[in-house]
């Protein structure tokens, strides 16, 4: 499709372009019929059309004020595939960053170059590797300047479109100012968009959320959709409150398993609220019943519904949504930990560990366990690569850092407190993390945490301007 468009710019020939197009297209579908369907081929076309159709709509409008042409185009190509791929890009995933246009401007230049390059290199591979490789040599900074600028764009708030009727609107309303070119149609858009940016931190979690981390404060609460109003509920947060407000939001009716990791207050201090009004199927527990006071009362709340005392190997699986449990920790045996460094550690490394499959993906949680056992685990054989890691006791600095190279986690998810007096989480455990290539999400500085898949991740954000799928 850049061939396409670079040929038309060349040669300067209006006509030339839309026919060519047409022709790429059909090739392509004769050669791949699945192209047909496949969004980022459709994304590629309508860039292309955008591409070769409005840059002379919008110089006219624009080279009054940038006399520069290389200015004018670096501004107006990029602007014209975006407008273009507007409609797809909101269907596909509906939302739209806010960075997507100045990202393109600011990577515009270096197309061109990477496209003819690397054509020539394709070609000269089979004949003259060695020049190839030097071609690839020269792409490569370019290349690099690319990857830079989605990593760094990455970081900027999009516009969510959660309500189809407000994308309608928009979207009928920016075609009538383009036939139109009325005044307060622009207007009306601004407003719009303004609602969307208010309406949208209440869509939270996205209607194709699998994974849930509730911003439960200091504490643990964690959700796994089972769909139809049913969830996996893992801890319940340190009160009455959040939790609940969490599995309201959800839509959580049904909890077919509710596992309580151990019994300490910020796991356990919202039990009576999660279970009320909702069908409780069964619960796990720790082998550790301390504190004692956490388990009578926990105990209490929990009468006449079936309790049971896992161990490793025990095992849970759900066939409506292909959902797989396998528990990893604690041992049928109680361990004696209380003299090995840590907070609590005996309470904590009783912590039920857990490793959870689903169809779209794998989770590794394990309560507050602590380097002694993370490192039992570790040296156990059970380990496997997840996408998705909830690290254990808020993000403390007590971490085992060969699991982390066992489970080579997509994405790491810390639940804690804002500003909260215990210092989690570990200013050298998050760049253990990051020096890793794992995806860090915080629920003191994101909210709630929502995942659909490993690079799709939806946020409650403290303000409306962290809203964003990153």
């Amino acid at each position: 499709m850049t061939a396409v468009v670079l040929i038309a710019r060349v040669l300067g020939d209006k006509s030339f372009g839309i026919p060519s197009l047409g022709c790429a297209i059909s090739l392509l579908v004769l050669v791949d019929p699945f192209q047909a369907i496949d969004p980022g081929f459709a994304l590629s076309v309508l860039a292309t059309a955008g591409i070769l159709l409005l840059p002379p709509f919008l110089n006219s409008k624009l080279e009054r004020y940038i006399k520069i042409p290389w200015i004018l185009d670096s501004i107006v190509i990029p602007v014209s595939a975006t407008i273009f791929c507007f409609p797809v890009i909101i269907l596909l995933s509906n939302q739209f960053s806010l960075a997507t246009i100045p990202a393109n401007i600011l990577v515009a230049p270096v197309i061109a170059p990477i496209t003819v390059l690397g054509f020539i290199a394709a070609i000269l591979a089979p004949i003259a590797g060695s020049f190839s490789h030097f071609i690839i040599l020269i792409i490569t900074p370019f290349s690099s300047w690319i990857v830079l600028i989605c990593k760094q764009m990455n970081k900027f708030s999009v516009i969510t479109f959660n309500q189809s009727g407000i994308f309608s609107a928009v979207f009928l309303l920016l075609a009538i100012l383009f036939l139109t070119k009325k005044r307060i149609v622009a207007i009306s858009i601004f407003i719009l968009l303004i609602l969307q940016l208010l309406v949208g931190p209440l869509a939270w979690p996205g209607s194709a959320w699998q994974i849930a981390n509730c911003d439960v404060g200091q504490g643990d609460g964690m959700v796994v959709n089972l769909g139809n109003g049913s969830g996996l509920v893992i801890d319940t947060g340190p009160d009455l409150i959040k939790m609940d407000r969490c599995l309201h939001q959800l839509k959580i009716k049904n909890i077919p398993l509710l596992v309580l990791t151990h019994f300490h207050a910020d796991h356990v201090g919202g039990v009576a609220s999660v279970i009320k009004d909702r069908n409780i199927g069964e619960v796990w527990i720790s082998n550790n019943f301390q504190p004692e006071q956490a388990y009578e009362s926990v105990n209490n709340l929990l009468s006449g519904i079936k309790v049971k005392t896992v161990k490793a190997g025990d095992n849970y699986v759900f066939p409506a949504n292909d959902l797989k449990i396998k528990v990893l920790w604690p041992k049928a045996i109680a361990q004696d930990f209380q003299s090995l460094p840590g907070d609590g550690s005996e309470i904590n490394n009783s912590s039920i560990a857990l490793l959870i499959k689903t169809r779209q993906l794998s989770l590794f949680t394990a309560g507050d366990i602590e380097p002694p056992v993370q490192e039992l685990i570790s040296n156990s054989g059970d380990l496997v690569p997840v996408d998705v890691l909830k690290v254990s006791h808020h993000g403390s600095n007590y971490q085992y850092l060969p699991m982390l190279d066992l489970l080579k986690p997509k994405v790491a998810l810390i639940s804690v407190g804002a500003r909260n007096k215990y210092g989690h989480p570990s200013p050298d455990l998050i760049a253990q993390l990051k020096r890793r290539q794992i995806s860090v999400w915080r629920t003191d500085q994101s909210g709630g945490l929502a995942l659909a898949s490993p690079n799709k991740i939806r946020v409650t954000g403290k303000e409306w301007w962290q809203i964003r799928w990153g």
